[in-house]
């Protein structure tokens, strides 16, 4: 494995820096992005103990040139094997506490607040938060046990590949998503 990346690397110097280090660019951002989210949240769990808890929102969705937010989006990924059981109940469980919390602020903000979640490789989910009526119960066991939205799949927009997914979000964003050059060639493979 370490081989293989070692030549694709090597192959990619071979087109120069302008083909492979935008690549690493973007990684180290990532990188120091991540461990800058894992500073303040140390900061804020062991400066101020107990008392604060810890959201972020993934995305805000503005139209070019506009200062007003279209949308906000929780991203998220379930993959196949966690979903497929709830899924044959027709059933999506996503984080209770977090559900909660984000409907309150959808609230607030007076923002359409929306969660999408990838579902294994070929399925893509998205719901209002305010447009749900979820029940809320303790489920599954072990570590995996926690406080679930019980979201019943007849009240989500389901779209079953990315192509689909495009056309389902153009429609809510008020545009034409799914033009075949705008869909990328990794959102469409297989599993």
């Amino acid at each position: 494995m370490v081989a293989a990346r070692a030549e694709m690397i090597r192959q990619a110097a071979r087109y120069g820096r302008h083909v492979y280090r935008p690549f690493f660019d973007y990684m180290q951002r990532e990188i120091r992005s991540a461990e800058n989210k894992y500073l303040f949240s140390t900061l804020i769990e062991e400066a101020l103990p107990g008392q604060f808890s810890l959201y972020d929102l993934d995305a805000l969705v503005f139209r070019k040139h506009s200062e007003v937010p279209l949308a906000a989006f929780e991203l998220k990924f379930i993959s196949w094997r966690v979903a497929k059981d709830s899924w044959a109940k027709r059933e999506l469980l996503v984080n209770g506490w977090q559900f909660q919390r984000l409907r309150a602020l959808s609230e607030v903000l007076t923002l359409p607040l929306y969660y999408f979640i990838q579902v294994g490789q070929e399925r893509f989910v998205m719901f209002n938060v305010a447009n749900v009526e979820p029940s809320f119960e303790y489920r599954r066991g072990g570590s995996a046990r926690d406080y679930y939205a019980v979201i019943s799949l007849d009240d989500v927009v389901v779209s079953r590949d990315f192509g689909e997914f495009a056309d389902d979000l153009g429609l809510l964003l008020g545009v034409n998503l799914s033009k075949p050059a705008q869909v990328p060639a990794y959102a469409v493979g297989g599993r």
